[in-house]
C-alpha cells in the first residue's frame, strides 16, 4: 500500500521527536526524516522549506549541521545552479565510526579518573571502574561490528559471480 505525503511528513515529525530526545533540534530531525523518505531523494532548500513548513534559515542551519556530521551530503544537478541535499550513501556507518571517537575518549577519561583516585577506597572508584569496563568493552567490540556490517553491505551491492 502506497503511503501518502501526510504519512511521510508524520514520519519526519516522529524522527524530529526522536532526534530531540537525543539532544538535537527537532527541526534537524524532521529534516533528516524527510530526506530519508522523500522523492526524489535529493531536495533543494526550497523543496525542504515547502515540504516541512520551516524557514529557510532553519533549513539552512539544519542542513549545514547534517552535512557537518556526515549524514547528509550536498550535491548539484547538471544544468542547475541550486544546491541539493540527500542522505549520504554510507551515512550511518560513517556517522557511527565518528561517534566511536567519543567512546574512546570516554574510556580514556575513565582511565584518567582512575589514576586520579589511585589508592582511594574501592567504593570511591566503583563508578569509574564500571564506566571504564563499559567503554573499554564498546571500544573493542563496536569497530568489529561496524566492519561486519560494511562487509555485509558490500556483499549485497556486489552480486555473486557464478563460476563455470
Amino acid at each position: 500500500m502506497r503511503k501518502t505525503v501526510d504519512d511521510e511528513i508524520r514520519f519526519a515529525d516522529e524522527m524530529g521527536l526522536l532526534c530531540e530526545e537525543a539532544g538535537l533540534p527537532r527541526i534537524t530531525g524532521r529534516l533528516l526524516g524527510w530526506l530519508l523518505v522523500c522523492e526524489p531523494a535529493h531536495q533543494s532548500m526550497t523543496d525542504l522549506t515547502a515540504a516541512l513548513g520551516i524557514s529557510k534559515a532553519s533549513a539552512s542551519t539544519s542542513t549545514r549541521f547534517l552535512v557537518h556530521i556526515g549524514l547528509v551530503e550536498r550535491t548539484i544537478l547538471p544544468g542547475d545552479r541550486r544546491d541539493y541535499f540527500r542522505v549520504a550513501g554510507d551515512a550511518w556507518a560513517k556517522f557511527f565510526r565518528r561517534r566511536m571517537g567519543l567512546v574512546s575518549a570516554l574510556k580514556r577519561m575513565a582511565e584518567h579518573g582512575l589514576e586520579v583516585l589511585n589508592g582511594s577506597p574501592a567504593a570511591r572508584r566503583g563508578r569509574l571502574e564500571q564506566m571504564h569496563r563499559l567503554y573499554a568493552f564498546l571500544d573493542e567490540a563496536l569497530p568489529n561490528l561496524i566492519d561486519q556490517f560494511e562487509a555485509q553491505e558490500l556483499r549485497k551491492r556486489r552480486p555473486e559471480r557464478l563460476t563455470p
